[in-house]
């Protein structure tokens, strides 16, 4: 049925309103129809002349037209509102994706996120679109027709009347154990695409460590998996079919036997018997039609019952007491014993906490435009961190000093004003490149926009567009590579000289020697000015810095400027070691 959440979208009252009384019209057009066919069958019947046809031929054609007009006006009332629904609720799922921050990403998975924005969307137009036509359909055209038969024979409209609830019964208990299989199916398709997305994402790392295979195994099963889900809604919807025709031409062969015997006995004239029979396929259609696109567009109810969840969610706990973070040559950030802990991690007891948390007893001072690099091993917290900074997630303990003002979370509208920032995969949302490059600035000129662009790389590859900067991409529009999305971000950043602060999260992490090289000259000068806090693990970003902080399972194990630390032993000189850097060292040394 209907899901209440389409009540509260903008213009409900309206559409469902010109859906009813469009049914109601086709409802009467379908009865004219079918009296102008009887007409024109019984004089046809009585051998009346040529002429006699004329009238009941205009009733049928007129009714006809009026039909199909309404039909495509449903469709156009439907498919407005399908789009105006759809163009409210995509910016809505898209800032709350970016207020939920990663680590939610990251719990949902990238791939049901991405199945979500993409397919999920679609998926709900499509649904909007189907559905609210059949339910009007169905809550008037048998109703009117019912009236229209039974005027002409009672025998008929009761027939009628009473296959209707086994018809309904029949749906129902169908109906509950299709929504049951495509809830599982979904399910099923969600764990397939955040596998297949996980392992195209790490496909190198696999390889590198010889896992590879047994990913696409673990593809395999999960694929396999779905496709028993899909044959087994498929089988039920069929089931579904079957037992609505059976129903619907048993009521009809019942009223055709009974209408039959009452011409044959004299008891019937043939007028309303005709008319009855001809109007009892248009009874049962709108329910059948209902019954095959119930199960079509299950996976569009699914879709949005998922989008509302997360449009639902609990949003990090924000500060409000910060009235203003104007950073500058003389700002300071002092943290001090920030712990945070995962969803889930939080309710341990206070012995086992420190083995739950991401991060424990982190303290840090920043100052003015420092440019600080965040390095450790995979896990060690860089992009929680990071995360933490941006205010996507809450801090569980600690204490936060901004310009000698205390404030309880980074989560605060005063502090994300001034932040930029730019993850190890930068989220392309669905439209024209020149408004995901307004990201930060709306009211960026098209000049600017143009600038950004070409400051951040982008002229080449625009120049082969046929459209340039109006090029629709992300979501299923044209597909981009990992180095136009992280030039995408740094275009964003350009285009807002407004944000002093810059944190990025590997920002290089996942594109070729080349590109990474022609990012970073694109970015140092994007840091000049502003303090950068930098997630990394490519050393070669330490002679850019001016202090480090080294993590090792969640905590700051060394801390300073790169020139004193480098040559040093200790963590940072482990971790060069590891990662074959030593040529940082001779360049520190020189």
């Amino acid at each position: 049925m209907i899901d209440k959440s389409l009540f509260r979208f903008r213009g409900f009252t309206r559409a469902i309103g010109l859906l009813a009384a469009l049914s109601l019209v086709q409802g009467a057009s379908i009865v004219a129809q079918a009296y102008g066919l009887t007409w024109a069958l019984v004089e046809i019947w009585q051998r009346h002349a040529i002429a006699s046809l004329l009238l009941p031929v205009a009733v049928f054609g007129a009714a006809f037209a009026c039909r199909q007009v309404c039909e495509a006006g449903k469709q156009r009332v439907a498919t407005r509102f399908a789009d105006d629904s759809i163009a409210e609720l995509r910016p809505r799922v898209q800032r709350k994706v970016f207020r939920l921050g990663p680590s939610d990403l990251a719990k949902r998975g990238t791939g049901s996120s991405v199945t979500m924005l993409i397919e999920g969307l679609d998926q709900t137009k499509t649904y909007i679109q189907t559905v609210l036509p059949k339910m009007m359909d169905m809550s008037f055209i048998p109703a009117i027709v019912l009236v229209a038969v039974w005027w002409q024979s009672w025998l008929s409209g009761l027939v009628l009347l009473l296959m209707l609830p086994l018809l309904f019964f029949f749906m129902a208990i169908l109906g509950i154990a299709a929504r049951d299989k495509s809830n599982r199916q979904y399910a099923e398709f969600r764990e397939l695409n955040n596998t297949f997305v996980d392992t195209i994402l790490g496909l190198s790392t696999l390889r590198m460590l010889g896992v590879d295979k047994q990913y696409e195994r673990t593809i395999a099963s999960a694929s396999d998996r779905f496709r028993q889900r899909t044959n087994s809604v498929l089988r039920v919807a069929m089931t579904s079919t079957f037992a609505l025709d059976f129903f619907t031409t048993l009521a009809i062969a019942i009223m055709a036997v009974t209408l039959g015997n009452g011409l044959i006995n004299g008891t019937v004239v043939l007028f309303p018997a005709l008319l009855s029979l001809i109007l009892a396929p248009e009874y049962f259609l709108p329910i059948r039609q209902f019954g095959d696109d119930y199960h079509a567009t299950l996976n569009g109810k699914n879709a949005l019952h998922d989008i509302n969840r997360l449009l639902d969610a609990p949003e990090p706990e924000q500060d409000g007491s910060l009235d203003r973070a104007n950073w500058g040559s003389g700002s300071t950030l002092s943290v001090r014993g920030l712990d945070f802990a995962y969803d889930g991690n939080d309710d341990a007891t206070s012995q086992s906490v420190d083995s739950r948390l991401a991060l424990h007893d982190l303290s840090f001072t920043l100052h003015g435009f420092e440019k600080v690099a965040v390095i450790g091993r995979s896990g060690a917290g860089k992009s929680t961190l990071i995360s933490l900074l941006a205010g996507f997630s809450s801090m569980r303990n600690g204490a936060i000093e901004l310009d000698g003002q205390q404030i309880t979370q980074f989560n605060a509208p005063a502090w994300q004003r001034h932040v930029s920032y730019i993850p190890q995969t930068p989220h392309i949302f669905s439209g024209s490149i020149a408004s995901n490059i307004r990201f930060y600035n709306q009211s960026a000129s098209d000049s600017d926009v143009r600038n950004a662009a070409e400051q951040a790389g982008l002229g080449d590859w625009l120049g082969a567009l046929p459209d340039g900067l109006d090029t629709l991409i992300g979501e299923g529009n044209r597909g981009i590579s990992g180095g136009q999305a992280q030039r995408i971000a740094l275009a964003r950043v350009i285009a807002d000289r407004s944000r002093s602060i810059l944190l990025l999260d590997e920002p290089t992490a996942h594109v070729d020697i080349e590109t990474e090289y022609e990012l970073k000259q694109t970015l140092l000068p994007l840091m000049e000015h502003r303090l950068v806090i930098l997630a990394t693990h490519r050393l070669h970003w330490l002679a850019n810095v001016d202090q480090v902080l080294v993590l090792d399972e969640g905590r700051i194990v060394q801390a300073g400027a790169p020139g004193e630390l480098i040559g040093r032993d200790g963590p940072l000189r482990e971790l060069i070691g590891e990662l074959g850097g030593n040529r940082i060292e001779g360049r520190f040394n020189e």
